[in-house]
């Protein structure tokens, strides 16, 4: 365990596609999806083309088989837009793919995460304020 992680204890993920460390905050963290297309993707994609062959042979005959390049596609753009999302560390806000691409973009990133952060912090500490407030009364 990193003795400078600003998380100490973190979700431990039982079949992490990639385990690695945030260079950033030094918290541990895990991708559970990967970017690539994998078999069993193929599988997925494979049976939702055949389903949607079944429904659209009726009106498209041979020409529905064509829907499976248009399943993969759609299909490869949800599974990086997922594992997108995975990126940024939920404890400090770095993404490491802006990062690459322009450094200022991602140092103004990881400033608006904490400040929207310690914004809900100071919301939350309000509201428990309020309510420890209310039960004293």
């Amino acid at each position: 365990m990193n003795p400078k992680a600003l998380v100490k204890r973190t979700f431990k993920y039982k079949n992490a596609a990639m385990e690695f460390i945030c260079p950033l905050c030094g918290t541990n963290r895990a991708f559970t999806l990967r970017p690539q297309i994998a078999l069993k993707n193929y599988l997925h994609i494979f049976m939702i083309t055949v389903i949607l062959v079944m429904c659209l042979y009726p009106v498209m005959q041979l020409n529905s088989v064509w829907v499976f390049f248009a399943v993969w596609g759609f299909y490869e753009c949800i599974l990086r837009m997922l594992f997108r999302k995975q990126v940024a560390c939920p404890h400090c806000g770095f993404d490491v793919s802006w990062y690459r691409k322009d450094v200022k973009v991602a140092r103004k990133q990881v400033e608006e995460f904490w400040k929207n952060k310690s914004i809900a912090d100071k919301i939350k500490n309000d509201e428990k304020a309020n309510l420890a407030e209310n039960l004293t009364m």
